[in-house]
């Protein structure tokens, strides 16, 4: 074929095949001297296209092969140079996933004084890793020539290649680097690699700050601080941590709410709640019960404090609290409300569901703050309970105080005096309050929420965290239960009533009835008027002129003692002056009349037992129990609607109860469609697609001269004076139509 010429495109071919050939040779020369005894280049390419075509785990499934790490350690004292790693990544080592082979890396990186960064990987078409690099930190530029950064090119990496059973080796190891090292410990976890938070750390970190640690806490657990436990992280890495857990806890906080509230409903079938919405579909109120609320409500929800707080969510709405108090004189929680505002009307809402959800009965007492917007709402929707405020203010010698400061011409305390039947204790003596003057057990449950709840929490860990107090308080009860029914009592004074009250009385309330029975001591009887009416006088204050006498009544057909003092109508427990009579008339029980149920010892049938059961996972006394009382607060709710009922509706209400009561008997399924349809449309329920906005953080005012100081102290003082008018016609003794009260250095100038 000579002369024969040969085309263009067929001499390009000819010639890169001849290159081909020569690269081929050269790799299968620097393999043979780097890796001698693995397959020549053509073995190694049919391996990289099975590879690629290749499917499986990402990891060697290899549960008793001893870790990369391990064997590092083991041959580490064998080794013949000490100067030379312990975690060398030398080409040729083997590892069962890529997250080992990152790890050995950091551990040598650590070692040498350098750190990490992931590098280029690459995957197939059946997304099969089959490549993954890891880098030096310094590797690359920064795009920014004037940037600070430590990027500074360095070659340094490693690069990992898939076995035949799914794991990896280092196919290539470049050791040398062009920057300094680290050379102490305090440089060397500066590096972000050596500060990385493993899962299982991170989730005790979410763990942690859920339950209300503080990040400086947190650190100090970890042992971050100082370094006792030899962590190597950093608080800018906890802080980091922290911060995205937050960002995720804050991501559709409105879906996990609702999300957690079915839940818990379905676990709890006597849970009811209620929601107030905007148009806009945001959240403005919420109000919440469990079962078990309000079966403690049927029992002890004659008297209940309500208070609100702030700043325990992440929206800043305030949250009031539903508090009584059991037979075991422990705060029992009744139900939570989030509130967007606190005037008239959202105070309204609350009271009016509250007591909905309660099928409709009223508490006998209830006690609140100060507050005119709470006093408003409960004039309109609790008319026929007795509302009284804390009594923490001027107790006592109220003439003397005012003497002694000057304050008689003062319009906020003589508003204060004209409403002293809201909060002076005097006037509580005829109002049963089971021994509360205050909302201090509002307080209280306030403060342990927020032992429970960090600040500023997203609305579903709210809810999370305020169930899990409810436990906690369920717990306590527990105990008390236990300690009353386990536990006997020693008699002190061994009068025949108090072996009565040991046997009737929780181990609180027997403890209070003994100081009683103690103090009865001191008194005695100076007057008679036959067999009904005594006069008793404190012997302790015999040398005083005008020494008190109280007189103490008993009535045989009410099987009842009176007495003046009213310790009986405002705690429901009888007075060292009416047992000193008992005593004296050597009763050997305590007067039917005078023995209240809510005070009594827990029963196997009572409503605190079946709640418990069903709480406990025991549904065969207590889900019964739960039901067949929510089913009589369904009809005591029905009953009290606040529409006008006419024969009409009761005839439609009847003969669905009938049809109910026959599907029940029968063992059919009630339609579900009507039942719904009719639980809907009386309560309203809506449920929520947005939370509240959240609250902007003011920043600084915008001018700081000299003159706009001037020009604000001016405008406070002409405020001032349009205060003080105002403040005289407001009937708020709390928060005045001016907007702000009077301190006490004004209130001693006056």
């Amino acid at each position: 074929m000579a002369g024969v010429r040969v085309p263009v495109w067929n001499q390009g071919l000819n010639c890169l095949r001849m290159k081909m050939m020569k690269a081929n040779n050269m790799w299968n020369r620097e393999l043979s001297r780097r890796l001698p005894g693995r397959r020549d280049l053509n073995c190694i390419a049919n391996t990289v296209y099975r590879t690629r075509c290749l499917d499986g785990p990402d990891y060697r499934l290899a549960p008793g092969e001893e870790s990369a790490v391990k064997r590092a350690l083991r041959l580490a004292a064998s080794r013949e140079d000490n100067s030379r790693a312990i975690f060398l990544p030398s080409q040729g080592t083997t590892f069962r996933s890529a997250e080992e082979a990152r790890e050995y890396y950091n551990l040598y990186s650590w070692e040498i004084g350098f750190g990490i960064r992931n590098g280029r990987s690459r995957k197939n078409t059946k997304k099969y890793r089959t490549k993954v690099e890891y880098a030096c930190s310094c590797e690359g530029f920064d795009s920014d020539p004037n940037a600070k950064s430590c990027r500074v090119g360095c070659k340094a990496m490693i690069r990992l290649l898939r076995t035949e059973d799914h794991g990896w080796y280092v196919s290539r190891f470049i050791e040398e680097h062009n920057h300094p090292f680290s050379e102490t410990y305090a440089e060397n976890k500066q590096w972000p690699s050596h500060g990385d938070i493993d899962p299982i750390t991170r989730d005790f970190i979410r763990r942690l700050r859920e339950n209300n640690v503080s990040i400086g806490r947190v650190c100090n657990i970890l042992g971050v601080s100082d370094g006792s436990s030899g962590q190597t992280i950093r608080k800018e890495a906890v802080r980091s941590v922290c911060a995205s857990l937050a960002r995720e806890s804050i991501k559709d906080d409105i879906g996990k709410t609702l999300r957690l509230l079915d839940e818990m409903k379905k676990n709890d079938p006597g849970m009811e709640v209620r929601y107030q919405v905007t148009k806009e579909g945001r959240i403005r109120s919420m109000l919440w019960c469990t079962g078990k609320n309000r079966l403690d409500y049927a029992r002890f929800g004659d008297v209940i404090t309500f208070d609100t707080t702030y700043r325990t969510n992440l929206y800043n709405l305030p949250f009031g609290l539903f508090v009584g108090v059991n037979n075991h004189f422990q705060s029992v929680i009744f139900g939570g409300v989030l509130l967007t505002n606190e005037k008239i009307s959202d105070f309204e809402w609350a009271f009016s569901e509250f007591v909905a959800i309660m099928g409709g009965k009223p508490p006998v007492t209830i006690l609140t703050d100060q507050c005119q917007a709470m006093d408003a709402a409960i004039r309109t929707t609790l008319p026929e309970t007795k509302h009284r405020w804390c009594s923490k203010v001027f107790e006592r010698e109220w003439k003397r105080i005012m003497k002694r400061y000057k304050i008689q011409k003062n319009e906020y305390i003589r508003r204060l005096y004209r409403k002293r039947a809201k909060w002076a204790k005097p006037y509580f003596m005829d109002v049963f309050c089971a021994g509360m003057t205050s909302t201090q057990r509002s307080e209280s449950a306030n403060h342990m929420l927020n032992s429970f709840i960090q600040r500023s929490a997203p609305m579903h860990l709210f809810v999370r965290k305020f169930n899990e107090l409810q436990y906690d308080r369920r717990d306590q009860e527990g105990k008390e239960r236990h300690f009353t029914k386990m536990k006997n009592r020693q008699l002190r004074v061994g009068v025949p009533i108090e072996k009565h009250a040991r046997a009737i009385y929780t181990r609180a309330m027997y403890d209070r009835f003994y100081r009683e029975l103690f103090q009865s001591g001191s008194y005695a009887i100076c007057q008679r008027e036959g067999d009904r009416d005594f006069m008793l006088v404190d012997t302790r204050r015999d040398e005083e002129p005008d020494q008190e006498k109280i007189r103490v009544t008993i009535n045989d057909e009410e099987d009842k003692v009176y007495c003046e003092c009213g310790l009986y109508n405002h705690v429901g427990m009888l007075c060292r002056h009416a047992l000193k009579v008992l005593v004296h008339l050597d009763k050997r029980e305590l007067p039917c009349g005078n023995i209240m149920k809510r005070w009594e010892k827990d029963t196997p049938s009572s409503n605190v037992c079946a709640a418990s059961k069903l709480v406990d996972g025991d549904s065969a006394c207590g889900s019964d129990y739960l039901l067949r009382s929510l089913l009589v607060m369904k009809a005591m709710e029905l009953s009290r609607d606040k529409n006008r009922l006419n024969e009409e509706k009761v005839i439609n209400a009847l003969q669905a109860l009938d049809a109910a009561q026959v599907a029940l008997s029968s063992g059919n399924a009630v339609p579900t469609a009507t039942c719904e349809s009719a639980v809907a449309g009386a309560s309203g329920i809506v449920r929520p697609t947005q939370c509240p906005p959240r609250p902007t953080k003011k920043g600084r005012p915008c001018s700081t001269s000299l003159n706009s100081w001037a020009r604000s102290t001016k405008r406070s003082r002409l405020e001032n004076v349009a205060n003080e008018v105002a403040d005289k016609e407001s009937e708020d003794e709390e928060n005045p139509k001016a907007g702000q009260t009077k301190n006490i250095n004004e209130l001693l100038r006056e």
